[in-house]
Parts: C-alpha cells; sequence; structure tokens
C-alpha cells in the first residue's frame, strides 16, 4: 500500500495524547494509567469498571488486574490484611491496653467514710472538683488558727478564688467544741473545726434534725501542758497532770517545787477531756478561764502558779513558758513536746509522747451548699498540698505521701 505526502503529513499531525497528571501527589503518569504509579491515587474515576470492582497496578506489568469483590473499599480490606498493617494494629492494641492499664493505675484514690462517704485525695488543691462559690463560715475548736497563721486560707484562695472563707466566732464566748457542733446543727457554720470525736448525744441532735453529721480526720495533734518559766519543776506524769487540773494536787511544793498555789488556766471546763477527765465539775475553785490561747499564754507567764495547755502549734516559738516534759502514768521516761522550739511530730505519730489527740473537720450532711463546701475544704487540707501545710502548721500529716 502506497501513501502519499499528504496521508503522511496528517498521521504526522495527529494530536499526541497527553499524559495524565496525578491530582494528589502531581506526578506525571502514562496517558493510559488507571491509578498513580507512585501514590496509586485514582486518575479517572470515569474509567471505573461499570460493575464497581476494584482496578489496581501490579508490580511487575502494566496491565491492570480486576480484583473482586465489587467495593472500592475492599482494596483498603486488602492492604489492611497485609502483614505489615495486622502488625500495627497489633502494637495499636497494645499501645491501648498498656495506656489503659496507666489510667487504671492512676485512679483517684479515696477515703471511705462509715462505708459510704467517700473523700478524694488529691496532689493539689487545685483538682479538688465540685468547689462551690460563695461565702462559707467556718469556726469551732481553736487549733484551726495555726493552720490560717501558717497559709492555709490563702493557698485555698490562689487555687479557688470563688471561694471564700470566713471565721465566726461564738457569740456566748463558748471555744468548747461542744458549742461549736451546736453552731454547726444551727446552721451558723458551714463546716467545723473539732479536736475530739463526735459524741453519741451530738450524733443524736442531729438525727432529731434529720440531718446527719460527718467526721473526717485530718491530722493529729501533741499538747503541750506548761506554765510559768519560773516555777522550777520540769517533769511531769499525765497522773500527776490529772491531778492538778482536777484540784487533788493544790500546791506546788507538793511537786518538788516552790510554795505556790496550782492555778489552772483553761478557755473552758471542757478542756479537761484531753486530759481523760470526765467530770468537768472537778475543775478546782482556783481554775481562771480565758476567751483564748493568746489570752491563756499571757495569764500563764503572769500568774505564778499558774499552768495550762494548748495544742503545741499553738505554743511554739514561745519563750517565756516553762513546757513540761510528760510520762506516761507511773513511768520516768519522759518526752519532750518540743524539739528546737518546733512540735516534736516525729513522736508524736508515733505514739511515743503520751498527750496526743486526733483532730477533724466536721460537715453537716443537709445537702445545702454548705455540705459541699465542707467536703471540698476538707478534700483540699487532705491533699498533697494541703497536708504539707498541715504539717508546717505543728501537726502530723495523716497523708502525707504525694499521689
Amino acid at each position: 500500500m502506497h501513501f502519499s505526502n499528504q496521508d503522511k503529513n496528517s498521521q504526522k499531525a495527529a494530536p499526541k495524547k497527553q499524559n495524565q497528571i496525578c491530582s494528589k501527589c502531581g506526578f506525571e503518569n502514562y496517558h493510559a494509567a488507571h491509578y498513580c504509579e507512585i501514590c496509586f491515587y485514582p486518575l479517572n474515576l470515569d474509567k471505573y469498571p461499570a460493575d464497581n470492582s476494584v482496578l489496581i497496578k501490579p508490580k511487575t506489568n502494566t496491565n491492570l488486574v480486576r480484583v473482586e469483590p465489587k467495593n472500592r473499599l475492599s482494596h483498603l480490606s486488602h492492604k489492611l490484611r497485609k502483614p505489615n498493617a495486622v502488625s500495627g494494629l497489633l502494637v495499636l492494641g497494645l499501645a491501648i491496653a498498656l495506656w489503659f492499664g496507666y489510667l487504671l493505675d492512676r485512679r483517684q484514690p479515696y477515703l471511705s467514710l462509715n462505708g459510704e462517704d467517700e473523700i478524694a485525695l488529691y496532689d493539689s488543691m487545685s483538682q479538688v472538683r465540685d468547689v462551690p462559690n460563695g461565702l462559707f463560715s467556718y469556726g469551732g475548736a481553736l487549733y484551726f488558727a495555726s493552720l490560717v497563721a501558717h497559709g492555709i486560707n490563702e493557698a485555698i484562695a490562689e487555687e479557688h478564688p470563688d471561694f471564700n472563707l470566713r471565721y465566726t466566732k461564738s457569740n456566748s464566748q463558748d471555744y468548747s467544741p461542744t458549742y461549736g457542733i451546736k453552731m454547726l446543727l444551727d446552721g451558723e457554720l458551714s463546716f467545723a473545726f473539732n479536736d475530739r470525736p463526735l459524741t453519741q448525744q451530738e450524733y443524736l441532735a442531729a438525727e432529731l434534725r434529720n440531718l446527719k453529721l460527718l467526721q473526717i480526720p485530718i491530722a493529729i495533734d501533741g499538747i503541750a501542758v506548761f506554765s510559768n518559766e519560773e516555777l522550777g519543776v520540769t517533769n511531769l506524769d499525765l497522773e500527776e497532770v490529772q491531778d492538778l487540773f482536777s484540784g487533788k494536787i493544790t500546791n506546788w511544793q507538793e511537786l518538788g517545787g516552790p510554795d505556790l498555789p496550782v492555778v489552772p488556766v483553761l478557755l473552758t471546763p471542757e478542756n479537761l477531756g484531753i486530759l481523760g477527765i470526765k467530770d468537768f465539775d472537778d475543775a478546782p475553785p482556783t481554775t481562771q478561764y480565758v476567751d483564748n490561747y493568746t489570752l491563756a499564754i499571757r495569764k500563764t507567764i503572769a500568774t505564778p502558779g499558774a499552768i495550762s495547755l494548748a495544742s503545741t502549734s499553738l505554743v511554739q516559738n514561745q519563750q517565756r513558758i516553762r513546757m513540761f516534759n510528760l510520762a506516761e502514768e507511773d513511768s520516768i521516761e519522759y518526752v519532750a513536746p518540743m524539739i528546737n522550739q518546733k512540735p516534736n511530730l516525729k513522736l508524736f505519730g508515733d505514739g511515743t509522747y503520751p498527750l496526743t489527740r486526733r483532730l477533724f473537720v466536721v460537715i453537716r450532711q443537709d445537702g445545702t451548699p454548705d455540705q459541699i463546701a465542707g467536703k471540698a475544704y476538707a478534700q483540699m487540707l487532705l491533699s498533697h498540698q494541703g497536708q504539707k501545710i498541715v504539717k508546717a502548721s505543728g501537726f502530723v500529716p495523716l497523708y502525707n505521701q504525694r499521689i
């Protein structure tokens, strides 16, 4: 067959088919390619077979091979069945399992109270949840003065600025723990500090008002017995302490001291309960009463023959009083309440020092914001951050390990 020059020229002038540019990676592919040779992205979706099967490009040749089933998503399933994809899924599953185990190990620890109420132990005050906004009142046993002096309220305000606290003192000048619980039951306080366990009578008084009281232990306290620094007596056992405050010993000569009458100085007759004296009427007629522990210290300093007692947290660094070394009854193993003018926390904690007590925050459980505030306050005090302040205040922390 012969072609004319015109036919040859027309063949040369035929338009050349353009190569296909991948819209995903930009690679220039052969004009008849269905998939990009680099990223395997479809180049022309209109060229898919009518039966919706997937066309994939083999590694060894340029022909297209039809793969069933008739679902384009089956290509993804095909790739996931490759060994490297299965290995990846196994690694991913293992990572998820390890993370889940880590989360279980980091679950927030709780204190279970009365078998039903739970108090969370947080690392910092900022982590405490459900802290209400508003102004909330506290009061009760005065040992909280050391906590306030060492910055507990400021630390709380820094983390929860809308949780405001105010001290509410007794209008009757009664600073006994009993009156503090009464103020709590009467709604005068949002929560109360208590330096002894609640009594059966107090639980009953709450039930009569369709309320419940919850006491939350926060620390251990050591009690210092102290006198005028010129007294000359340095050691006492607990039986002698009881006799001094109950009137059985009336003159310091009976203990080898000067000829001075014994003058107990107390805030309230209920202070005798710290010594195990159950009948508060046993206080001798020479007893003098004051409104707070600052006045008790001043009265003791100014009165020859005076004797008083208080939390060591409130009398630390006092220079003009003499704190007695104490021993158990009929013992000569006397233990000092202070070391370098600081509370002897180690011996308070292990029970070597013979006169200690547990301290509580008491909450009225009535479904009001006061209950929420009391629980939040207790959880902040029991956090690692709060327990550091408890220790700095002169108390033995109960939960001082970092969570």
